[in-house]
């Protein structure tokens, strides 16, 4: 958090002392009296001043010294702090000080003997609304729009001016392209001119900060008059070309190269090339590449192509979310074409597999109060799987692989907002944690080449942050297909999910998660079922001859953030336990099988880079079922979790996993 105190000085009584204060004092009126008179009344493009957040109280300048400290937080504060109305003349001060200074070398090195800004410490838990940042802008002109790139390594985004990279990544930078700048104003909700919307700016950080080759981005308002401000947009990059490696033994594994920020543009690319020495045309090639927000309509295509491995398939999508509050219109268009082969699991040998999707979708917001947040949004979708040859399968099983149209319609009422914080999922940089609700509704029909039925669905999302206790959010669902009369393809779903505040214990920083999972499926098909699985906290654990409809797990997991950083890469240690029942649909959950696990891992992680997160775990399984097969050990690469955000998007079936 970043915060400005005043720290008062005990007067000096020796001679060289009151010479030094009286030195400063006559430095002081020198720089004031040069960027008076000598620079012109305009702000400089690299001014880092205005991150400035907390009130400055009016004093005598002889005997004080400005000082950044972190440890000072304003009371609705979260990451930067809004400024305070009323120290708004000192802080254009302050502002129009150091703007003018940095015009010259010797202003500035004037205005650095007496302004010193230490590095910020980050956020504990989600304090107040991302817009309140905003609230006291809210109402004012725009007067300009400026852009201010960070290198991906040696700056801080709290530390705007801050550069003091080391020999290795001093070379890293180089061989990386920034974000062209038209393509940060590309996504910009707002423009010189325009009248300040705290929502609307509060939206816009997030929508940078979600972008793929983004790490972090803020928004900051800088007072120039009463009724003016300019908006400054900082961002920096994450190091945009990647590579993950894919082995599981000798025969089988996948190489992946992308770069997620071609020449600066947004645009992403990537090749895959996966290989098994079991199946044939190995190794295969896939290819993708994506176009973000074209031409600032938040419309973004994706290209993929794939062939190998007994399979090929390729495909489009192009698509536009509710990107923002004020967002009123959203859908897509996709087009998937697969050749390949199955077996069923029973087949002796695999029979030929031809079909394509189309998927179309629209979607409606109305925004039914600023204040709340508060939506009202329809959607309508039209998904036809059109299926040319499979194997032979019976009308309720393999429900994929049947030939079949729906036609779907939705209702959602969402409230949400966010809230800044970091520690959660990430290792420092800011992260936007939701709060809020949603209540879909959503109803169709399914004309298929067996049968024709109708399908309902309710699903209810709440989530709130608790100063004092931690984030707590809950979802339930239920859904069915409904076929004369009768229920298929039946499901309950119940989820909570609790995340701790951040605990301080020296310099290490402890988070506790706790999630549980209660599934149930009724009238499913012959081939669906529930089983005990990585999504569920038990990975390295597999056996094929449990399963069941109904299954009831727990998950709680403690990680400690480590202050310790080796060339950006930082560690965080975690502990976990993992208990869970698995049954049939009418037997008492306790009843059948059960599955525990404990165990200790490291994860090591780095904002600056895309590259998944490099994840170490032991775990012992005391008593596991008979036949099943265990892996201790897992050395692999974990993709970044994200909370769940209330998004409504396109009407869709209740997933059954």
């Amino acid at each position: 958090m970043m915060c400005w105190s005043v720290i008062q000085r005990k007067p000096d009584t020796g001679y060289k002392n009151k010479l030094r204060v009286e030195s400063r004092i006559f430095l002081v009126s020198v720089a004031v009296f040069l960027c008076s008179k000598l620079l012109p009344q305009e702000l400089c493009p690299a001014d880092s001043a205005t991150i400035i957040p907390s009130p400055v109280e009016p004093v005598s300048t002889a005997n004080i010294r400005l000082s950044y400290n972190p440890g000072i937080r304003h009371r609705n504060s979260t990451l930067i702090a809004p400024f305070a109305a009323e120290d708004k003349k000192t802080l254009q001060f302050l502002d129009s000080l150091k703007a003018r200074a940095s015009k010259t070398l010797v202003t500035r090195k004037l205005y650095d003997i007496i302004v010193t800004s230490p590095a910020s410490s980050p956020a504990k838990y989600p304090g107040s609304s991302g817009e309140n940042v905003f609230t006291d802008v809210s109402g004012k002109i725009i007067r300009n729009v400026q852009i201010k790139k960070l290198e991906v390594f040696g700056t801080s985004i709290n530390l705007p001016d801050h550069h003091d990279p080391n020999g290795l990544e001093r070379f890293l930078n180089k061989t990386h392209v920034n974000t062209n700048e038209f393509i940060i104003r590309k996504n910009l909700l707002f423009s010189a001119g325009d009248t300040v919307s705290a929502l609307k700016l509060s939206d816009n950080e997030r929508i940078i900060r979600q972008l793929p080759y983004i790490d972090d981005a803020r928004i900051i308002p800088v007072y120039v008059s009463d009724e003016e401000v300019d908006i400054v947009v900082v961002t920096k990059d994450v190091y945009s070309l990647g590579a993950e490696v894919n082995l599981r033994g000798i025969k089988k594994g996948s190489l992946s190269l992308f770069e997620k920020n071609i020449f600066g543009m947004g645009h992403e690319f990537g090749i895959t090339v996966p290989h098994d020495a079991e199946l044939p045309d190995s190794p295969g090639f896939g290819v993708k590449y994506l176009i973000n927000n074209i031409s600032r309509t938040f419309i973004n295509t994706n290209l993929f192509y794939f062939n190998g491995l007994g399979e090929r398939t390729y495909g489009f999508d192009i698509s536009r979310s509710f990107v923002s509050s004020f967002t009123k219109y959203a859908g897509g268009i996709s087009f998937r074409h697969m050749h390949t082969s199955e077996d069923l699991d029973t087949l002796v040998n695999p029979e030929p597999l031809k079909y394509n999707v189309q998927d179309y979708w629209l979607a409606r917001s109305f925004l039914l109060d600023k204040q709340s947040v508060t939506r009202l949004v329809i959607g309508a979708r039209y998904y036809n799987n059109n299926v040319f040859d499979h194997p032979f399968i019976l009308p309720d099983s393999y429900h994929s692989l049947q030939k079949y149209k729906i036609f779907l319609g939705s209702l959602s009422i969402s409230s949400r907002k966010y809230y800044k914080s970091n520690l959660v999922y990430g290792y420092g940089h800011t992260e936007d944690i939701p709060t809020g609700g949603l209540i879909n509704i959503t109803a169709g029909r399914e004309m298929s080449e067996f049968k024709n039925r109708y399908y309902t669905g309710i699903n209810i999302s709440l989530a709130r942050s608790i100063s004092k206790l931690g984030y707590i959010s809950a979802t339930t669902g239920f859904a069915s297909f409904h076929n004369n009369g009768k229920t298929e393809q039946g499901f309950l779903l119940l989820r909570t999910k609790y995340i701790s505040r951040l605990i301080s214990l020296g310099n290490y920083r402890v988070r506790n998660f706790l999630y549980t999972d209660y599934s149930r499926g009724f009238d499913r098909y012959s081939n669906e079922y529930l089983s005990f699985n990585y999504e569920h906290g038990f990975s390295g654990f597999r056996n094929d001859s449990i399963s069941g409809n109904q299954r009831l797990s727990l998950s709680l997991e403690s990680v400690i953030f480590s202050p310790f950083s080796f060339y950006g890469f930082k560690f965080a240690f975690f502990g976990f336990a993992d208990f869970g029942f698995l049954s049939g649909s009418n037997q008492v959950i306790t009843t059948g099988h059960n599955l525990s696990s404990l165990g200790v891992g490291v994860r090591i992680g780095n904002d600056n880079l895309v590259f998944k997160t490099f994840q170490i775990r032991l775990g012992y399984f005391p008593g596991p079922p008979d036949h099943s097969r265990i892996n201790y050990l897992l050395i692999s690469g974990e993709a970044r979790l994200k909370p769940d955000n209330f998004e409504p998007a396109q009407p869709s079936i209740i997933q059954y996993r």
